[in-house]
């Protein structure tokens, strides 16, 4: 198993705005085309059942509806759907201007190394 570090401040991307599938989209203009067929089935029934005035209406129902339902079977439903918005990474954190180049300090000129000397020699020791 894989660590991960997550950042508490990390912008989280949400997909629910995301288009449909090819799949689910084609699925979806099945089930709709397979619903007006059967209302074009059933008024073919009807039409052999009714009377004589209601039997044309039926009739024109069932020679119509086959190019209605090939038309808001690929009717798009994805222009309903807005689409997602585009991610922007956050900004990265600067370190902060250009490092310059360091220049040594002059040395301090206030002590003379001729007059101190109690560094150099060794302490006198009492006898």
């Amino acid at each position: 198993m894989s660590k991960r570090h997550e950042r508490s401040d990390a912008t989280v991307i949400s997909v629910t705005s995301a288009q449909p599938g090819r799949s689910e989209d084609l699925d979806s203009r099945i089930v709709r085309y397979a619903w007006m067929m059967s209302i074009r089935i059933v008024c073919f029934v009807l039409a052999v059942i009714t009377p004589s005035p209601w039997r044309w209406l039926f009739v024109v129902g069932a020679i119509a509806l086959p190019y209605f339902a090939v038309v808001l079977a690929n009717a798009q439903r994805s222009a309903t759907t807005p689409a997602a918005d585009p991610y922007v990474a956050p900004a990265r954190p600067s370190i902060g201007e250009r490092p310059t180049v360091v220049v040594p300090a002059d040395p301090d000129t206030s002590q003379d190394p001729s007059q101190d000397t109690s560094q150099d020699r060794p302490a006198d020791t009492e006898k």
